[in-house]
C-alpha cells in the first residue's frame, strides 16, 4: 500500500503544504525538481507491517549517496550513546573526563563544566558555528583547528559563550567537541568507530563518515539555489560527527526503526527513553528532535544539500528523503507535510468512523469495513474505497472528500477544504444511503 499512495501523491504535490488539507493548488514532483533546479530526490518509507518503500527520481538512483547534513549528528549521538549502555561514557560527567587532546579554554581563570548530555543535546553553551566545508583541492584541517578556529579552518574557534545546562542552542560546535571526545576516550577514528558502533551494525552498507566515500560510491553532486553545481561536487567536511556523513534515504529509515522498536536490541530501553526526552523545553532530545505527538528524527542542510528523516512511533512508520539542492524547502516540506498526515498521531477521540451517519436530515451515507479497510456507500455513487491518510484521516476514491471521526458520534467531513459535520444515526436503526 505504501508505494501506491506514494506514487500517486507524489504525481500532485499539494503546494500549499502549511494548510490543514490538501488544496487542488498541486504539481509533480518533477515539475517542482524543475522549478526549484533540484536535480535528484531519493525517497524511502518503512512501516511495521508494510514491504518498504524506495524511490528515486531524476538524476539519482536508490542506491544513490547524499550528503546527510545534520543528520551526522542523529547517527553520531546514537553511536555515542551505545558507549554509554557498555560504560564507557557517563552523560553527566563532566566532558573533560573524556578530552585529552583538547580542553575548552577557562572563563575566569576556570574551565567551564560542561557534560556528555549536554554535548548531545547542544546545552553546552558553546558558541555557534556552521560548518560549511571545503573544496576537495582546499588545505583541510584537522578537527583540533577546527576547534582552535586556526587556518585552514574556516570557522570561529569553539568556546563557552553562555551558562552550561542554561539553555538550547543548536551550534555544530557541540558535535565538533563531541567527535573528539569520542575519539580520544576510544583512541579510534571517529569514521571508523561509527561504522562499528551504527552503520555495520544496522546494515547500514550505503553509509560513511570517511570522506573519501562518495568517491567510491554513485554519489549526487550537490547543487546551490541557482542550480549551479557545487565545485568539484560537494564540500568536504572534517566535522564528522556534525555533518560529514553520506547516505541513503534506504539506509536512514534503519536507524529510525531501531530507535522505535529496539530489535537489535543496540541501545537499552531506559537509554532509548533519555534518547527521546527532551532536554529542556524547545523539543530537543540527546541527537533528536521530539514533538510533543512523539514524533522523531532530524533534518538538515549543507552547502548544496537538503534532508530529513522522521519517525512516527504511533503508526510505526519512519520515512527519509534527500535531495542534492540546499534550498529544496518547497519539496522538503510539501513531502514532510503529507508524511504528518499520513503517519501522526490520532488526534483525541479517533476511532472507530464505521456506522450511519446524518449530514442533514436529507443526506445520510454509512462508511463500512475493517481492519482499516473502510468503505464509503452515499446516494448516486458506487460504494467507495476510503485511503487512510493518517491522524484518523480517510479520503474516498477519486474524490476531494475526506472524513475523519472527531468523537464517537461525530464525523468530521471536508470537500474542497470546506469541512462539516455529520452525526452518527442510532446504532440500532440502519440506514440505506439509496432510500436516504
Amino acid at each position: 500500500m505504501v508505494e501506491s499512495e506514494w506514487t500517486e501523491f507524489l504525481a500532485g504535490l499539494d503546494r500549499q503544504q502549511r494548510r490543514r488539507h490538501r488544496s487542488p493548488d498541486r504539481a509533480t514532483l518533477l515539475d517542482l525538481m524543475g522549478l526549484h533546479r533540484v536535480p535528484a530526490v531519493s525517497v524511502a518509507v518503512a512501516q511495521e507491517g508494510v514491504e518498504p518503500w524506495a524511490a528515486a527520481y531524476g538524476t539519482a538512483g536508490t542506491g544513490t549517496v547524499f550528503q546527510a547534513c545534520s543528520i551526522s549528528k542523529h547517527v553520531a549521538a546514537f553511536g555515542t550513546l551505545r558507549l554509554v549502555d557498555q560504560g564507557v561514557l557517563d552523560l553527566d560527567e563532566d566532558a573533560h573526563t573524556y578530552l585529552t587532546s583538547w580542553r575548552l579554554p577557562d572563563v575566569g581563570g576556570a574551565r567551564p563544566r560542561i557534560t556528555v548530555r549536554q554535548l548531545l543535546a547542544h546545552t553546552a553553551g558553546l558558541s555557534y558555528n556552521w560548518f560549511r566545508g571545503f573544496h576537495q583541492d582546499d588545505r583541510i584541517p584537522t578537527l583540533r583547528q577546527v576547534l582552535d578556529g586556526e587556518p585552514p579552518a574556516n570557522t570561529p574557534p569553539v568556546r563557552a559563550t553562555t551558562l552550561p545546562g542554561s539553555r538550547f542552542r543548536y551550534s555544530g560546535s557541540h558535535y565538533a567537541v563531541l567527535q573528539q571526545l569520542l575519539e580520544d576516550v576510544t583512541d579510534t577514528p571517529f569514521a571508523s568507530l561509527a561504522h562499528s558502533l551504527v552503520l555495520e551494525p544496522l546494515g547500514m552498507r550505503h553509509s560513511g563518515y570517511d570522506q573519501q566515500f562518495p568517491h567510491h560510491r554513485d554519489a549526487a553532486a550537490g547543487h546551490h539555489l541557482d542550480g549551479t553545481p557545487v565545485s568539484g561536487g560537494w564540500r568536504v567536511q572534517p566535522e564528522l560527527a556534525g555533518a560529514g556523513l553520506w547516505t541513503t534515504p534506504s539506509d536512514l529509515v534503519k536507524l529510525g526503526a531501531e530507535i522505535r522498536t529496539g530489535a537489535l536490541g543496540l541501545l537499552t530501553g531506559e537509554t532509548t527513553e533519555q534518547m527521546l526526552t527532551p532536554q529542556v523545553p524547545g523539543g530537543y532530545g540527546l541527537g533528536v528532535h521530539v514533538d510533543a505527538t512523539g514524533r522523531f528524527g532530524h533534518t538538515g542542510g549543507n552547502v548544496g544539500y537538503g534532508c530529513w528523516t522522521f519517525t512516527w512511533p504511533s503508526t510505526g512508520a519512519t520515512m527519509a528523503v534527500m535531495a542534492n539542492n540546499e534550498v529544496a524547502d518547497e519539496i522538503l516540506l510539501g513531502l514532510l507535510a503529507e508524511a504528518e498526515r499520513r503517519y501522526g498521531a490520532p488526534p483525541p477521540g479517533a476511532g472507530d468512523p464505521t456506522g450511519a451517519w446524518r449530514l442533514r436530515d436529507d443526506y445520510r451515507f454509512t462508511v463500512t469495513g475493517a481492519d482499516g479497510h473502510l468503505v464509503l456507500t452515499a446516494p448516486g455513487l458506487p460504494p467507495l474505497p476510503l485511503h487512510h491518510l493518517g491522524r484518523g484521516r480517510y479520503r474516498a476514491a477519486d474524490l476531494d472528500c475526506e472524513i475523519r471521526l472527531l468523537d464517537d458520534d461525530t464525523l468530521e467531513v471536508t470537500q474542497e477544504q470546506e469541512a462539516e459535520t455529520a452525526a452518527r444515526e442510532p446504532r440500532s436503526r440502519p440506514v440505506d444511503p439509496d432510500r436516504a
